[in-house]
């Protein structure tokens, strides 16, 4: 232990390339290889806009950013999504992928730009793989130890984490201090390339005045590229040595025709909810409505559902309970239901906390313990959720002591926290998690 503990400690003081990116345990090969896998599940996931005239555009302005500074050498390119949603996102070693939805924000090309030159800011910090070697430090440290020097070695460490590669993959959402980078970053982008670096902040003030204040109200974007205090008094000290006596290029003309152009394309159609793909029609075949359609999801055949209190369902596979003296024991599985928040005012954050001091009650036999820095926004039904990995031993008559995974998820449903927790044993978690991954996201609320 006093060797694996000398091999972090080491990692964490040689390994660091700076201090405002942060841990990276990944190489910048790597970088590329997670990005391309990434991408490549966005690719198939994702409505892209395919028309050659618009990508044009959007490619020669992220490559006039590009060549506006000394940046890593990824391969940058540049994709706009047939998307209402207000986000955008840009994987490790460099695709970028941008909403129609986030477009329509900005009023001139210079905003345009930002939006572009602030996801380089984020993929040439490498900020997407130090989020990665966060959760790897806390939960692999054997693997971090050993190093990961191969393709295979990362990518069975994030199955075992249960991170996904794609949009809504949890390392691209960021903390402040990457996001002050990221920031500081575009605005020199900005800067070298003639467009304006103060249509950064405009562009800010527009996405705040956007969010409601109500934390399952807000742009998918504000979640994923959090705001520190400190930020707009770092942004102001870099407009002042950047701007004095600079005058930049306007281009109203062609930007103009751009936001026209994609104006004039239909957005695809919403799905109802039964209509909504949840993967391989054979997975997921099932369906759990709850009694007054306050929510719905879909679960794997074979496995047994049954109400639990007024709200609540227990949903498990057939040798997923087993009998115990306080009643059934949940082994695998996953138990839905709501916690009644009364009139407190509380945060996802806050409420989950009060749901998770509940769970760590030392009931059947178990204590469950949270995973530290394993917890990551995640979006249920298309508002954003709180993941929260918990570890816990669990000792049974005749079986004996086995280690336990939870998955608990969970979103804020008006005056209530629903929540999601997915239960197996550690050794067969791997095995478990793509159908709780797919059962997250199918997932649909009413109203």
């Amino acid at each position: 232990m006093n060797l694996l503990l000398w091999g972090v400690f080491w990692l964490l003081t040689i390994q660091q390339p700076s201090a405002s990116s942060g841990i990276n345990f990944f190489s910048l090969q790597q970088d590329a290889e997670i990005g391309a896998e990434a991408s490549a599940e966005a690719d198939k996931t994702l409505l892209l806009v395919r028309d050659a005239n618009l990508n044009r555009y959007v490619r020669n302005i992220g490559q006039r950013l590009v060549g506006s500074g000394s940046l890593p050498e990824f391969q940058y390119r540049f994709r706009i999504v047939n998307s209402r949603e207000i986000n955008s996102t840009g994987f490790p070693g460099g695709a970028i992928y941008v909403n129609r939805g986030l477009i329509e924000v900005t009023a001139n090309e210079d905003e345009f730009a930002a939006i572009l030159a602030h996801e380089i800011g984020h993929v040439a910090g490498r900020h997407g793989t130090s989020q990665l070697s966060r959760q790897l430090l806390v939960q692999a440290p054997i693997t971090i130890a050993a190093g990961l020097p191969t393709n295979a070695g990362w990518r069975d460490q994030l199955v075992k984490l249960g991170v996904s590669l794609g949009v809504r993959s949890s390392f691209l959402r960021y903390h402040r201090d990457q996001e002050i980078e990221a920031c500081l970053t575009a605005m020199r982008l900005l800067n070298g390339a003639q467009f304006n670096p103060r249509a950064l902040g405009t562009l800010l003030e527009k996405l705040n005045d956007v969010e409601t204040g109500e934390i399952i109200r807000r742009p998918a974007l504000v979640f994923n590229h959090p705001q520190a205090e400190a930020l707009r008094v770092q942004m102001d000290a870099e407009l002042e040595r950047l701007t004095a006596d600079r005058r930049y290029r306007r281009n109203a003309g062609e930007f103009s025709w751009f936001q026209s152009a994609l104006h004039k394309m239909p957005y695809p159609r919403v799905a109802e909810p039964a209509e909504v793909d949840i993967g391989p029609a054979d997975a997921l075949p099932e369906n759990h409505a709850h009694h007054l359609n306050y929510f719905q999801f879909a679960y794997p055949k074979g496995w047994q559902a049954n109400r639990n209190g007024e709200h609540g369902v227990i949903i498990t596979p057939p040798d997923g309970v087993q009998p115990a003296r306080s009643g059934n024991d949940i082994t695998r599985g996953l138990i839905v239901d709501f916690m009644d928040l009364g009139e407190r005012q509380l945060t996802l954050e806050q409420a989950t906390d009060r749901l998770i001091v509940a769970l760590k009650q030392p009931t059947r036999n178990q204590q469950l313990n949270i995973v530290p820095g394993a917890q990551t926004h995640t979006l249920v039904s298309d508002e954003v959720g709180l993941r929260t990995i918990l570890v816990g031993r669990q000792c049974r008559p005749v079986v004996g002591c086995e280690s336990e995974v939870v998955w608990l998820v969970t979103r804020m449903y008006y005056q209530s926290l629903f929540y999601m927790a997915f239960v197996a044993p550690e050794e067969e978690f791997p095995k478990y998690q793509p159908m709780f991954e797919q059962i997250i996201r199918s997932t649909r609320f009413k109203g």
